[in-house]
């Protein structure tokens, strides 16, 4: 009897990186104190915490609001602290305190000025929680970036003056995925907008993939790099003739986004590399670690940026780890961010950015329940062909139809698994491949 399971081929690259951001929540019964720097003291439940930022729940004349307050507000956290009369019934604490978060004038965004220039952030990636996931070809593909193009252009408009800000967190992923990301962005994504890379960690495939970029901003903790091939059957690094192919890619990529392809290929191979910044800011670079002036790679290792290094070398045009800094390392002293305030999101989010979350979350749940997809077909099949009559075999027949249409549903939300799931070459085997199963269902009820 034929399987519905295949294994995908082993066609993946890159080594994975965990970046985790710090998240707690706090549900004890003493209240939690900030001590803002305005001598203001505000009495509630810290309820999210982000690199710094602070999310605190408290009471207002009886009535709940959450308000972010930033690093630089922030004097002190007592946490735990003793709960005062005025803070249990919602006094004069919570009347000192800001507006909340949705209407804080000072949040990027707000009440901006007309002529303004458009923006949006797109995140390419997520390493934060087990929710949704940062592999290239999975989680971050050029079919999503297409997808977002429209709803992107509907909120920031398409004649170049609006902003996209691709923020990078992944830890790498598909080969075969790289030239399709970086064709999108460059082809499409940088004829309409002035597109950017905000970079928190790529490596691997998503740094290849976010070479085509002229602009790159990096977080305060930022990692670009380590991006050495390894066969995703044996694990071991790829060498002769399909090195060369993707060495080749990345001098054309790295072509697209303006870069000396030395450093990309100190990113892929052991290759020593060294340059000398020139007097009117321009950077020369040099195959080996003694011609330049600054060393960045040795000849045994394998080049990875931080953010000092990244900007100590002009690859990187700035460091920025908020929206604020990211804004002014652009040359804007505003920009009108599109889209809603989020809980423990220091961005708006836009339309475009909301479905991109959307798909990433089903294809999570998509890869975790692949297996169990497999699985509830091929039981249901064999036990309709056990069954002797028409009717019993009914049921096991909606099974399996039931567990077909969510392999179907899967690919409808990414095509990818097409072939890391189905092991398939292209659609066209795939639609093949459906209507054989289909045949199979419908042939169980004759």
């Amino acid at each position: 009897m034929k399987t519905f399971f295949r294994t995908a081929k082993s066609m993946l690259l890159g080594l994975c990186l965990a970046a985790c951001t710090a998240l707690s929540v706090s549900d004890a019964l003493a209240a939690d104190k900030l001590i803002l720097k305005d001598g203001k003291v505000i009495e509630g439940t810290i309820i999210n915490e982000v690199e710094g930022y602070i999310w605190i729940k408290y009471s207002v004349a009886g009535i709940e609001q959450t308000t972010m307050f930033e690093p630089n507000q922030i004097t002190k956290i007592d946490r735990d602290s003793p709960v005062s009369p005025a803070a249990a019934v919602g006094g004069d604490a919570g009347d000192k305190a800001p507006a909340a978060l949705n209407g804080d004038p000072t949040k990027p965004g707000a009440n901006v000025r007309p002529g303004t220039p458009k923006a949006a952030v797109i995140t390419l990636g997520e390493t934060r929680d087990d929710k949704q996931g940062d592999m290239v070809g999975i989680f971050m593909t050029a079919y999503a970036l297409d997808t977002m193009m429209p709803m992107l252009e509907e909120e920031v408009g398409s004649d170049g003056t609006g902003v996209v800000v691709l923020r990078f967190n992944s830890g790498g992923g598909a080969l075969l995925e790289i030239i399709k990301i970086s064709d999108a962005i460059h082809q499409r994504y940088k004829k309409k907008f002035r597109t950017v890379g905000w970079i928190d960690s790529a490596i691997s495939a998503a740094a290849m993939s976010a070479h085509t970029l002229e602009e790159l901003y990096f977080t305060n903790k930022a990692n670009y790099g380590a991006c050495t091939g390894f066969n995703g059957g044996t694990f071991k690094a790829i060498s002769g003739p399909l090195l060369e192919r993707v060495l080749y890619m990345m001098e054309r990529i790295s072509a697209q986004g303006g870069y000396d392809p030395l450093i990309m290929r100190a990113m892929q191979i052991q290759q020593p590399l060294s340059c000398t910044r020139l007097p009117d800011g321009t950077v020369k670079w040099f195959g080996d670690a003694t011609s330049g002036e600054i060393l960045v790679n040795r000849e045994t290792e394998i080049l990875t940026f931080n953010a000092e290094t990244a900007l100590q070398v002009g690859f990187s045009k700035g460091t920025a780890s908020t929206i604020n800094e990211l804004t002014k390392a652009m040359g804007y002293n505003e920009l009108d961010w599109k889209g809603d305030d989020q809980e423990g999101v220091l961005w708006k989010v836009c339309k475009a950015e909301k479905w991109n979350v959307a798909y990433r979350k089903k294809a999570k749940v998509d890869q975790d329940r692949t297996q169990e997809y497999f699985a509830a077909f091929n039981m249901n099949i064999a036990a309709a062909a056990s069954e002797q009559t028409r009717e019993g075999r009914a049921k096991f027949v909606n099974g399996a139809r039931r567990a077909l249409e969510n392999v179907k549903a899967m690919v409808r939300n990414n095509p990818n698994f097409i072939l890391f799931a189905l092991n398939l070459e292209d659609e066209e085997a795939y639609k093949e491949f459906v209507r054989v199963q289909e045949k199979r269902l419908r042939d169980l009820m004759k």
